[in-house]
């Protein structure tokens, strides 16, 4: 099984820039035309790619590039990213893969979702700020010792990108007033999580039950129309009478491991 998450450490590395989105579809969309990746890597650092931004930043781009999507080596997921890319730099399709592989590995980013922003979800309390964030990392730094050690000034950045690399996902809206806000997410990033989850050993109720579905702040209902919309596509079959839920990847998708 390839590894995907990166949830066994705390990285702290979300301190350059937020999203990325558009700089990260040039990226992919240049590979989308057969060029050689090596190359791709090339023209970025040389400038031609993203020429507009200072070397500095252009290899700060590419280390966030390579952290969070190329360093993954399921080569389904890749072509999947590249894909994506092509429906355009604003496209649920695009948007929502990218925001699925940042968030399943970077563990500050998926335990302030899942568990921060998800209690407020169910609150009905939708305002989020950088104090959001500040307050879950203060906790986190009480009950964890283990924590990487910091600059203030780097946690600062941390703390104000948390926030704003979500908004750039779409599960924040709005500018001076922030709220909280379902992501745009497409039958195909969904049916990725499955694959996840069902390469990780998961089956059946597990998956419906597992925690990963609220970074898109989706319940078990939720999921479960999912994954029946996931069954009419023939991506998987689905089943559920009453506790009992028979789910399986259909044989086309079996051997797209991820």
């Amino acid at each position: 099984m390839l590894i995907i998450r990166e949830h066994d450490r705390y990285s702290f590395r979300n301190t350059i820039r937020a999203g990325c989105i558009h700089e990260c579809w040039l990226f992919l969309n240049e590979l989308s035309k057969d060029v050689n990746g090596e190359k791709v890597r090339r023209d970025l650092a040389d400038g031609v790619l993203l020429g507009k931004y200072a070397y500095s930043t252009r290899m700060a781009l590419w280390k966030i590039f390579r952290t969070r999507y190329f360093n993954i080596s399921c080569p389904w997921v890749r072509s999947e990213l590249i894909l994506a890319s092509q429906y355009g730099p604003e496209s649920p399709e695009f948007i929502s893969l990218l925001y699925l592989y940042f968030i399943l590995r970077d563990k500050l980013a998926f335990e302030f979702v899942v568990e921060a922003i998800w209690t407020k979800w169910l609150a009905h309390d939708l305002t989020i700020g950088s104090e959001d964030s500040s307050r879950f990392f203060m906790k986190l730094s009480q009950k964890n010792d283990s924590l990487p050690q910091i600059t203030a000034e780097s946690k600062g950045k941390l703390i104000r990108n948390t926030v704003s690399t979500l908004q750039d996902f779409g599960l924040v809206t709005g500018t001076k007033h922030r709220t909280i806000s379902r992501p745009p997410v497409v039958p195909r990033t969904a049916f990725h999580l499955v694959q996840l989850l069902n390469n990780e050993g998961f089956s059946g109720k597990e998956i419906i039950e597992a925690k990963d579905w609220r970074i898109f702040l989706w319940d078990q209902q939720d999921v479960a129309r999912m994954l029946t919309k996931l069954s009419q596509e023939k991506w998987i079959r689905y089943e559920k009478s009453g506790n009992i839920v028979n789910l399986e990847i259909c044989d086309e998708y079996s051997e797209k491991t991820v």
